[in-house]
């Protein structure tokens, strides 16, 4: 090959490795790994404290994130070749061994990150690397796919708010209250998602399964609510609820914005990377809930960010 042709190769390689690891989604698990570190900072005399820990936390959680999605795309190779024939590997951009190389090599670094947090967070990782496991073999189950990715969303905050608190030991009752949405809000994320590749797929024009996914995330999505409800928070003061109420009705907008992409054939794809953009909003709304104004307003750029990285790098 020559130097030119060498050249105009590089970014499109580049491209496929940032598609491979879906780096347009990464913003939400950094906005996940927030919540956890706000729920920590709830429990610590000095919250400053919990800074570090968390940033730790946070990034292995992001690199097993990046090479679960890498296992995601090798483990889906003979369907990539008839639905999805673009994608990095199947087409052939990206080899085998060395997307299987470098998902190993980045699930190995989130390990010793998480590991430098603690012992108490090692049995934790440990599950959130076997559920990533077992979601990459299994995700085609729609009994069993689905709820593994959940738990796989709800073990972000978990592991960070355990990183951070003192003693290793969060307000588990709190924390509930803010690991459990982004559980449910991810269920109605797969719920649909499998159905993005069969756009005329009957029970999706009918909208039983869609209209059942849209419900458990609005659910999910005020249920932080119920932590100030039953007094395991502080009242929320009027400017903390205005900002809440404005992310949650963010949040709807964009939900809703996402169930018109799903129905519309051809568009599954852009409904499903709206409403993963979405979480990074519910996650903004829980920053607010939990008194951290600023945490919420990065975190609210957070999904600005994804949906504009949606917009040059496929997140689905």
């Amino acid at each position: 090959m020559n130097p030119a042709a060498a050249a105009a190769s590089r970014p499109s390689t580049l491209l496929a490795w940032l598609r491979l690891m879906r780096i347009s989604n990464a913003p939400t698990v950094a906005t996940n790994a927030m919540v956890g570190m706000a729920v920590a900072m709830y429990s610590c005399v000095d919250p400053l404290v919990a800074v570090k820990p968390a940033i730790t936390a946070a990034t292995g959680c992001v690199m097993i994130y990046l090479a679960g999605m890498m296992m995601n795309d090798y483990f889906d190779q003979p369907i990539d070749r008839r639905e999805r024939p673009g994608r990095p590997i199947v087409s052939g951009v990206i080899s085998e061994n060395s997307a299987i190389l470098a998902a190993m090599g980045l699930l190995a670094s989130g390990v010793v990150s998480l590991s430098w947090t603690g012992s108490r967070t090692v049995p934790w990782m440990l599950l959130l690397v076997a559920c990533v496991q077992a979601y990459n073999m299994m995700h085609r189950s729609p009994l069993v796919g689905p709820p593994l990715m959940a738990i796989c969303r709800a073990l972000v905050p978990t592991i960070v708010a355990i990183a951070a608190a003192p003693g290793n030991q969060p307000r588990w009752p709190v924390l509930a209250f803010f690991a459990l949405p982004l559980a449910g809000c991810t269920l109605a994320i797969s719920l649909a998602a499998r159905h993005e590749a069969e756009p005329e797929d009957q029970e999706m024009k009918d909208g039983a399964t869609l209209s059942m996914a849209a419900a458990i995330m609005g659910g999910a999505a005020v249920m932080p609510l119920g932590a100030v409800a039953l007094a395991l928070l502080l009242p929320t003061g009027g400017l903390r609820l205005a900002l809440y109420g404005a992310l949650v009705v963010a949040a709807a907008w964009w939900v809703v914005r996402g169930m018109f992409d799903l129905v519309q054939p051809g568009r599954g794809p852009r409904g499903v990377m709206a409403w993963i953009a979405t979480l990074a909003l519910i996650d903004a709304a829980s920053l607010a809930l939990l008194g951290h104004a600023r945490l919420a307003l990065i975190a609210a750029g957070c999904a600005l960010l994804t949906r504009f990285l949606q917009r040059l790098i496929a997140g689905s």
